[in-house]
């Protein structure tokens, strides 16, 4: 992935630098996207778009690193990494009630295990499911899983926390484990 960091300042550079040399999977594209604005003085966002086996059948996901040298309240840190992800899941899972739990840990890990080393963690995980009406009577009852999470990146090496958010969409997209190793049931 190229990257556009001519709006960056040279230290918050230097650290955005080595998200060039994260590998992704062949189901994850990954595009910079124009940052939101008013969200810290200096910030880069990424959208990720996930695709499955189906066209209409995929997730997105957006991931903003934050630099603000006023060390707003509740960061505890200069930077902070602030992520988005939604995907479709399987009815009977969203009617599971212990599915909400999952994707906050699936996130702790998936940073953990990518070596990120983070703090100050704070999010909420949501699964809705939707029914159509009127006109819409028609479409079949869908489920989505969501999750709002940020962080503080504890270190100057992002490049972990990328590759941990990309472990993280796959688990959540129901993508097959990319260990070879690893079996997929059912």
């Amino acid at each position: 992935m190229e990257l556009d960091l001519s709006e960056i300042s040279e230290p918050f550079r230097g650290m955005l630098a080595s998200l060039t040399e994260v590998a992704t999977r062949d189901e994850i594209e990954l595009t910079q996207i124009p940052s939101p604005k008013g969200i810290a003085p200096e910030s880069f966002a990424i959208s990720a778009e996930i695709r499955h086996q189906t066209e209409s059948d995929h997730g997105v996901s957006r991931l903003v690193f934050c630099r603000d040298p006023q060390i707003p309240e509740g960061w505890n840190s200069e930077f902070r990494i602030i992520g988005y992800a939604k995907s479709p899941i399987e009815l009977e899972m969203a009617k599971d009630e212990y599915l909400s739990q999952l994707p906050w840990e699936w996130l702790r890990d998936s940073l953990s295990q990518n070596g990120a080393s983070f703090a100050h963690e704070a999010g909420t995980t949501t699964t809705v499911v939707s029914t159509g009406h009127g006109s819409l009577i028609t479409q079949p009852q869908h489920a989505e899983l969501e999750i709002r999470a940020s962080w503080a990146p504890v270190g100057f090496d992002l490049k972990p926390h990328l590759q941990g958010w990309i472990e993280l969409l796959a688990l959540i997209s129901g993508l097959p484990p990319r260990d070879s190793k690893v079996v997929r049931l059912g």
